[in-house]
């Protein structure tokens, strides 16, 4: 029987991922669209300012992820990390638009940046709390139920609550993220004479580039459907009121369906378990290629489908690059690296949003005619474009360099 205590570890550890998720999703989903329409700015600004704005996030990883393996992830620096992201996120949300384009990008700019500095340290302490391949899933699989959790919450409060109560949630948000980010304390901090392991060991090493690329590829897959679903709800189905019940069976379907890859993972190992996901879900995403207007039903039903696929998505890829991380710390006398590897991973990830973004943006501004994009061209990157890129991903990990990163660090 699993001790409270051992509970409450994974628990503490993943409570950031309730409200970064709340906060997260309005902004990813949400925010593109809103500031194109109703702020004033038009698609392609956007699209470019979007760009701008995530590549000079993906800048600021490696820099941050460095700082953290020398000095470990200090209290301080959670809170300092908070500040930022709070103090950003709500002048952009409360302050009337449009900015100055200059103006906006710095607000988009230290926003992510906040955000760096608060993910970057936690997505990087399982390499040092976890001590069994079973505990590297357990932190990252209770780490992604917590952010479908908060997902689930950000689609499902503000349907409830009435919209002049809207900014006491965004507090209350900020507030539960102060406290989760000042529970992780100052763990992870370098100690003794463990030396920190250069940047060309890192990129040297052959198991790290053949799982990068198919983590970028997969990333960008996902990120596309997201920038442009609720044009593919508007002008497709044309059935932007159905798009909460969407989300929610998506997300739902998501939560429920952790338990699943978990246990899979354990019996057939993270990387097969995760090429079923890749395959499964570009499979059933493929079919809404079909779909148009009225079909809404039938799109639910594709959702819950991808939804289940999306634990394999999310988990799988994490404890394999955790794995990873601690056998390249043993192979080098326990040098530090694991937060400047997750940074790199998260830099790859913010590049793919910003790339899904640019893109996206970019494509339907050049196709559009009059109010909106023409139907074809939003099919077409909507659901022709992530199908691609799931498949391609999911050969890009059939590599052998691959087979045994799983096996490490036991």
């Amino acid at each position: 029987m699993r001790s409270p205590f051992r509970a409450w570890r994974y628990l503490r550890y993943a409570l950031p991922g309730l409200p970064l998720a709340a906060l997260g999703l309005p902004f990813y989903l949400y925010a593109p669209l809103w500031l194109a329409e109703q702020g004033g700015y038009g698609y392609s600004i956007v699209g470019i300012v979007f760009f701008a704005a995530r590549f000079s996030d993906v800048l600021s990883d490696m820099p941050v992820g460095a700082w953290i393996d020398k000095h470990g992830s200090k209290r301080y620096l959670w809170l300092s990390a908070w500040l930022l992201t709070a103090s950003s996120a709500l002048a952009l949300v409360f302050l009337p638009h449009p900015w100055p384009l200059p103006l906006l990008v710095a607000g988009l700019v230290l926003l992510m940046l906040g955000w760096t500095g608060i993910t970057v340290p936690w997505l990087a302490l399982p390499v040092n709390l976890s001590f069994s391949a079973v505990d590297r899933l357990r932190y990252n699989s209770s780490r992604e139920a917590m952010l479908l959790l908060g997902t689930l919450l950000a689609m499902v409060l503000p349907a409830m609550l009435a919209s002049k109560n809207i900014p006491l949630v965004i507090l209350f948000v900020l507030c539960l993220l102060l406290l989760a980010v000042y529970l992780q304390g100052s763990q992870g901090s370098v100690v003794g004479d463990r030396q920190s392991l250069g940047l060309n060991v890192l990129f040297a090493d052959v198991r790290l580039r053949s799982l990068a690329l198919p983590w970028f590829t997969n990333m960008l897959a996902n990120a596309i459907p997201g920038t442009v679903l609720i044009l593919y709800m508007r002008e497709v189905l044309q059935a932007e009121d159905d798009l909460a019940i969407v989300l929610v069976s998506y997300f739902l379907a998501g939560l429920a369906g952790v338990p699943f890859w978990y246990f899979l993972a354990r019996r057939i190992g993270n990387l097969r378990a995760w090429r079923v996901g890749l395959c499964s879900s570009a499979l059933l995403f493929s079919s809404a290629a079909l779909l148009g207007e009225g079909d809404v039903g039938w799109f639910i039903a594709i959702s819950i489908g991808t939804g289940l696929a999306l634990g394999a998505d999310q988990a799988l890829p994490a404890v394999m690059q955790t794995g990873l991380a601690q056998t390249l710390s043993a192979e080098h006398g326990g040098a530090v690296i694991a937060a400047r590897m997750f940074a790199l991973w998260s830099m790859l990830g913010k590049a793919a949003m910003g790339v899904a973004v640019g893109i996206s943006y970019l494509w339907l501004g050049s196709q559009a005619e009059a109010a909106a994009p023409p139907v074809w061209a939003i099919s077409g990157v909507y659901v022709l474009a992530p199908v691609a890129l799931k498949l391609l991903a999911f050969i890009m990990l059939g590599r052998k360099s691959l087979i045994n990163i799983e096996g490490d660090g036991k």
